[in-house]
C-alpha cells in the first residue's frame, strides 16, 4: 500500500484536489474534513479550545492546528493500494514518516490569499487581515522546511486537471 501526503498553506487547492482524486476512485483523506481528528489546541498544554475569527498575532503564537496522528494512522489502515492524505497540521512534522511521498503545493502568496477570500466554505479561515498575515509569515517557513525534508514540490498555478496528472505521475 502507497501513503501519500500531500500538503501546503491555506488556499493552495488541498481539498479541492482531493475531491477530484476522489472522483477518480482514490481513496482520499481530508484530515480538515474528518471529524474529531484535528482541533485548535495550546501549543504547550495541549489544551483543546475552539477557533473564533480574527484572532491576532499572539493567538497564534499560543495555538496551534493538531491532528490526532493515532487516529490518522488508524484512518489510512485500509488495506487499499493506495491512501492519499491532504491536509496541513502544526504538528505534521511528527506524523510525515508515515508516508511513502509527500506533497506540497506551492504557489504566490497573493494566489493562495485571494483563493482563501473567495472560497465558498463554511471555513472562515484566513478572512481577516491577520490571518492573512499569519499565513504569509507561516508560507516563508513552511515550505522550505518541507522542500528540506524531501517533499516533491508541485506548483498549483495552473488547472487542477493539470496540477492532478502531475501528483498521480510522480506517484
Amino acid at each position: 500500500m502507497k501513503k501519500i501526503y500531500i500538503t501546503g498553506i491555506s488556499g493552495t487547492g488541498k481539498s479541492t484536489i482531493a475531491k477530484e482524486l476522489e472522483k477518480q476512485g482514490v481513496y482520499t483523506i481530508s484530515i480538515d474534513e474528518v471529524n474529531g481528528l484535528c482541533c485548535w489546541r495550546h501549543k504547550k498544554t495541549g489544551e483543546q479550545v475552539e477557533y473564533n475569527a480574527n484572532n491576532d498575532k499572539d493567538w497564534f503564537e499560543n495555538y496551534d492546528w493538531m491532528c490526532d496522528a493515532e487516529k490518522l494512522r488508524e484512518l489510512m489502515n485500509t488495506g487499499k493500494d493506495l491512501v492519499i492524505v491532504t491536509g496541513i497540521a502544526g504538528n505534521q512534522n511528527s506524523y510525515l514518516s508515515l508516508f511513502d511521498k509527500v506533497f506540497v503545493l506551492q504557489c504566490k502568496p497573493e494566489t493562495f490569499i485571494k483563493r482563501v477570500i473567495e472560497r465558498d466554505t463554511n471555513d472562515g479561515f484566513g478572512k481577516s487581515p491577520s490571518e492573512q498575515k499569519f499565513l504569509v509569515n507561516l508560507y516563508q517557513v513552511f515550505e522550505k522546511d518541507l522542500i528540506d525534508r524531501g517533499a516533491i514540490e508541485v506548483n498549483v498555478e495552473k488547472s487542477v486537471r493539470e496540477v492532478v496528472e502531475e501528483i498521480i505521475s510522480k506517484i
